[in-house]
């Protein structure tokens, strides 16, 4: 299970967004069905922000949706964000990940 989300800061809590969701990103590391998690600033728009996560399982996916340092976030969502965040789940068809990739994560 993967999840896509968009998230469109006002620049002025840039910073304050991306601290945030270092720290999310340190928790995700400890969800057992959290396979990956990245945090990715679009090249032509810098305050765009996408979050791309895979997880095991759509319990995994739900498990860290609910969780508390993710609803803590996006408490703050409605301050930070100059829009609604886009979220799309997504399953997998095909494609791979190279091993060497692996080693420098």
């Amino acid at each position: 299970m993967y999840l896509l989300a968009t998230l469109d800061v006002h620049p002025q809590f840039r910073r304050d967004l991306l601290a945030g969701l270092d720290q999310l990103v340190a928790f995700s590391r400890t969800e057992p069905g959290t396979l990956q998690y990245e945090v990715l600033s679009d090249l032509e728009n810098e305050n765009r922000i996408i979050v791309f996560e895979r997880y095991a399982d759509a319990q995994a996916m739900q498990a860290h949706l609910e969780s508390a340092p993710l609803q803590a976030l996006v408490a703050k969502f409605g301050t930070y964000l100059s829009a609604p965040p886009e979220l799309v789940r997504m399953t997998r068809h095909e494609g791979f990940l190279r091993e060497e990739l692996l080693q420098t994560a």
